[in-house]
């Protein structure tokens, strides 16, 4: 009878032992967002327009000119979309490019202007709206930004000055620094 005992409480043990290494991944992990694929994890807090514009290649205003059809790489379907591009605050972007945005997300509409923070796609002339956001809707450059996020005041801002001011200030993810609001600004 003892060594069952013994046995119940060595399993119970065990079982908070694994309970307690998947609790302290998963508190590790608070607040890092994962992609609906399941395969990566954003480093950068897509609410932080300077977070996002320094882990973008391009950030840049432009128009839906239609649905261009869809890919599928290992099996993540995109929807992809020709972009006039009106403004590039960031990058070297202009005429018509190919924006790659994930499956799932809300569509964009032909005819409507959207704010994008895109990665290259290498090997293609693809650009991919960046895991976890969604571009931003707008009706112009010169009107007032919406409501703050993640603590960054807006106030006065139009759109443009708003993600001017983001890449300006962008933050490099991959430090410390990131984390703690201290990042330099790195302009590409």
């Amino acid at each position: 009878m003892i060594s069952c005992r013994r046995g119940l409480a060595l399993a119970a043990a065990g079982l908070t032992v694994v309970g307690g290494t998947f609790w302290g991944v998963y508190r590790l992990t608070d607040g890092a967002r994962t992609s609906t694929a399941g395969e990566a994890v954003t480093l950068y807090d897509v609410r932080d327009a300077r977070q996002v514009a320094g882990t973008a290649d391009d950030v840049f205003a432009g128009e839906i000119v239609d649905r261009a059809g869809e890919r599928d790489i290992a099996g993540i379907f995109s929807d992809l979309y020709e972009v006039r591009v009106d403004r590039s605050f960031k990058g070297d972007l202009a005429g018509t490019v190919t924006v790659s945005h994930e499956q799932g997300a809300v569509p964009l509409i032909a005819g409507e202007s959207y704010v994008f923070a895109t990665g290259r796609v290498p090997d293609t002339r693809t650009h991919a709206v960046l895991l976890e956001t969604s571009p931003t809707p707008f009706t112009s450059l010169t009107a007032p930004i919406g409501p703050a996020a993640a603590g960054i005041t807006t106030a006065g801002r139009t759109v443009a000055e708003y993600w001017s001011w983001a890449v300006d200030h962008e933050m490099d993810v991959t430090s410390d620094a990131a984390t703690s609001g201290d990042a330099p600004a790195r302009r590409a």
